[in-house]
């Protein structure tokens, strides 16, 4: 992927979208609030595997150089909006790097050709390819369907909205969870997150459905714009929707203890 290469190219995070992305992400994870320090976010996860997360917004070498001396738990994790290439060369082989993401954004309320969304109706099931994930159909933002609504196959999809966050599941006939995922809200962001589809039900159109009901309510509560990360298999899907690239995402993990 050439924007993924190319510096010169690299589109630039803009700090407010990544503020709303950590803040709908505490929020969605039930996490203590994000902490500003130098350069960019910190967020106590608390769990074993992810003690705290680090956000940062650009590849400031001197942050990072930084941070590579003062953090030396394992379990941290550092997520920078630029390509790997920026954020390597200043960080000790103790740090393992993840999968490339992408921070991507779409409108809310609108179709990507700038047309008014869809009137609501019977929710469908259209094909897509098999491992969808995280996201959301720019421009459904119509009232959901009746909740639950009933869908082709047996499946119903259920939405509850709690607080600053909304929860859609679907379904199967026999009752067991089928897809699901949750939108939390960031002042007028909606930031999609933990959205997935049994490997059972793939390839039935679930996920675009969850998603579709997950934008419709965060519009109903004021949302104007989606915010998600992507990996690989979900980037081209995702334009195609109308999603738009906001920015590379790195993600490299702190293994072993680190040497100051």
């Amino acid at each position: 992927m050439d924007t993924m290469t190319e510096h010169h190219r690299v589109p630039v995070a803009r700090p407010e979208v990544v503020r709303a992305w950590v803040d709908g992400w505490v929020r969605s994870r039930g996490t203590d609030g994000a902490v500003e320090v130098p350069g960019g976010f910190r967020i106590a996860v608390g769990r074993t595997d992810q003690v705290a997360r680090y956000v940062l917004p650009a590849a400031d070498p001197a942050v990072l150089r930084r941070l590579s001396v003062a953090l030396i738990t394992p379990g941290l994790w550092l997520k920078v909006c630029a390509p790997r290439s920026a954020v390597e060369p200043a960080l000790p082989a103790s740090w393992e790097f993840q999968a490339p993401e992408y921070l991507m954004t779409a409108p809310l309320g609108r179709t990507p050709q700038g047309g008014a969304a869809r009137a609501p109706g019977r929710a469908e099931l259209p094909a897509v390819p098999d491992g969808l994930r995280d996201g959301l159909v720019p421009g459904a933002a119509p009232a959901p369907p009746p909740d639950p609504a009933v869908l082709p196959g047996g499946y119903v999809v259920e939405t509850v909205a709690q607080g600053g966050t909304v929860d859609a599941r679907a379904f199967a006939a026999t009752g067991e969870v089928a897809a699901g995922g949750r939108v939390a809200l960031a002042g007028t962001t909606a930031v999609f997150d933990q959205v997935r589809t049994d490997p059972a039900h793939r390839r039935q159109g679930l996920g675009r459905v969850v998603m579709t009901a997950l934008a419709a309510r965060a519009a109903q509560q004021g949302a104007t714009q989606g915010v998600l990360v992507a990996r690989d298999d979900g980037l081209s899907l995702y334009r195609a929707m109308g999603w738009e690239l906001h920015s590379p995402v790195t993600t490299a993990v702190l293994r072993r203890r680190g040497t100051r």
